[in-house]
């Protein structure tokens, strides 16, 4: 979203999500089965999205924008391998949202998997950098992991609810952190660690993993906008 931000915008970018998930009426391809192979309907819409506004016609503008992108990768632990870190990250995931509900948990680097960091504007052409947002995402066997940097790759919230690379103490002040889970006992905006965060007032109302025509984007998309409108009047008002 932060990409579709500098390039078409987040409206193109919510109107080519809408087109593509109401293109597709499962989550789950049973003929692969007979090869057995798992054929995820993410595999192809993902990447298809991606290409919706990160493209050969976009590329120059991404390059050239003054906002500065950072992508979250979580690289596999040494010791476990990409199909072990895989498993721990979502034994990690599970731990968390069902027990301690952290938004920064220590179990996953406790268990060796790697935080990292990838500017998207030092990608040198436009398969690089959609392969890199396309590893931001990968979740086997929803989405493969993707090679970037000759490593293996995937979803930075394997490692971390809201991945942040390391501050100093005058960029905590400066950091607003957009979350995306509802955590009821927190404040829809407050301040933790020398950091300002903000999250949604309820619970998304859409399925982590839903991509079919019955997914509720717009609802979750309306959220945001609704969140956004009440928290800047409320600032603007003097409340806040």
């Amino acid at each position: 979203m932060a990409a579709s931000c500098i390039t078409g915008g987040p409206r193109w970018a919510l109107a080519s999500c809408r087109r593509l998930y109401a293109e597709n009426s499962q989550l789950f391809d049973w003929r692969g089965l007979a090869r057995l192979q798992m054929r995820f309907a993410h595999q192809h819409i993902y990447p298809s999205w991606i290409e919706s506004f990160v493209n050969t016609e976009s590329f120059g503008a991404l390059m050239a924008s003054p906002s500065r992108l950072r992508v979250a990768l979580t690289r596999p632990a040494r010791m476990l391998g990409l199909a072990g870190s895989i498993a721990a990250g979502t034994l990690a995931y599970v731990v968390d949202k069902y027990l301690w509900n952290s938004i920064h948990p220590r179990l996953p680097k406790f268990l060796g998997l790697r935080q990292d960091f990838v500017d998207l504007q030092k990608c040198q052409n436009v398969t690089q950098a959609q392969a890199l947002l396309g590893a931001a995402a990968a979740a086997p066997p929803f989405m493969n992991a993707r090679c970037i940097g000759g490593l293996a790759a995937i979803d930075g919230g394997y490692t971390d609810n809201a991945p942040i690379h390391p501050q100093s103490t005058d960029e905590k002040s400066r950091t607003l952190v957009l979350l995306t889970r509802h955590y009821p006992r927190l404040p829809q905006l407050f301040r933790w660690e020398g950091r300002t965060y903000w999250q949604p007032s309820q619970c998304v109302p859409v399925s982590t993993w839903d991509c079919t025509k019955k997914t509720t984007v717009l609802e979750a998309f309306a959220l945001g906008e609704q969140d956004a409108r009440s928290v800047f009047s409320l600032r603007f008002a003097g409340v806040a």
